[in-house]
């Protein structure tokens, strides 16, 4: 996939899970994605990641992204962004950075980076 078509791909995808599109997210997944998270160290498997991207809209109030930058790599892309939440009139604004592997036009991994405890105080509220 040429840089462009990475940017192009990394951009469709976070606007299927901004969205809620778990289907179409679903589709983009390879059958045995792993997605890790630095807070947990655990990597979860497709349907963990789905449910859990699935969950969104009934955990916050709002949920979306802002700020987002990508960097094409031969094998997948680099996102940042800075996570805009809310629920129960608290706040919070949590800067990621993610590097997802693309293998045969579908997501191998996706390894999330951000600082848990900010979103604590959204979930607490």
């Amino acid at each position: 996939m040429s840089g462009e078509a990475m940017v192009e791909y990394a951009e469709k995808f976070f606007r299927l899970v901004e969205s809620g599109d778990i289907e179409a997210v679903s589709r983009l997944y390879h059958d045995d994605v792993t997605v890790w998270h630095n807070y947990d160290d655990v990597d979860q498997t497709k349907e963990e990641n789905l449910a859990a991207l699935g969950s969104l809209s009934s955990r916050y109030d709002k949920f979306g992204y802002a700020q987002p930058r990508h960097v094409a790599l031969e094998d997948g892309f680099l996102r940042q962004h800075v996570i805009e939440v809310e629920r129960n009139g608290t706040s919070a604004s949590i800067p990621a950075i993610l590097r997802v592997y693309v293998e045969d036009g579908r997501i191998r991994r996706i390894e999330e980076y951000f600082d848990r405890s900010k979103l604590e105080v959204v979930i607490a509220a």
